[in-house]
């Protein structure tokens, strides 16, 4: 077995059953979640009432932040227009903290220079840099 694992290179790592808890626990029908730790926190990649989520933890279990790959017909119509201002919208992640909500875009201006862009949950330019 530990063959199979350098040839494919795939690493395993323990999870908190903590974490895992505070998993079921926020997320209860998630499906196909992939684990990796990153320090001192552990993310869970999976999907969720049909969208792609991505989610930390600490190892006591606290949520610490989710986002969301947000198809962008799902994009807050406010939030649209104001980040369709910076260029055409190519994706866009909506990002949870403990009580802010932002948006992560990369926008894509008329020369086809790509920007990360955040927003404010009504889509007002906080950062754009780019890429």
């Amino acid at each position: 077995m530990d063959l199979l694992k350098k040839i494919l290179n795939v690493t395993s790592i323990l999870v908190p059953q903590t974490a895992k808890e505070g998993m079921r626990r926020h997320f209860f029908s998630a499906k196909n979640s992939e684990w990796s730790r990153h320090g001192n926190y552990y993310e869970a990649i999976f999907y969720h009432h049909g969208l792609e989520k991505i989610a930390r933890f600490s190892s006591d279990g606290e949520l610490l932040e989710h986002r969301v790959n947000l198809p962008l017909e799902k994009i807050p119509a406010a939030v649209s227009v104001n980040a369709s201002a910076e260029g055409e919208i190519m994706n866009c992640i909506e990002i949870h903290t403990e009580a802010v909500l932002t948006y992560e875009f990369i926008v894509r201006d008329k020369s086809l220079n790509r920007y990360l862009l955040l927003t404010d949950d009504s889509g007002i330019k906080v950062r754009k840099v780019k890429l």
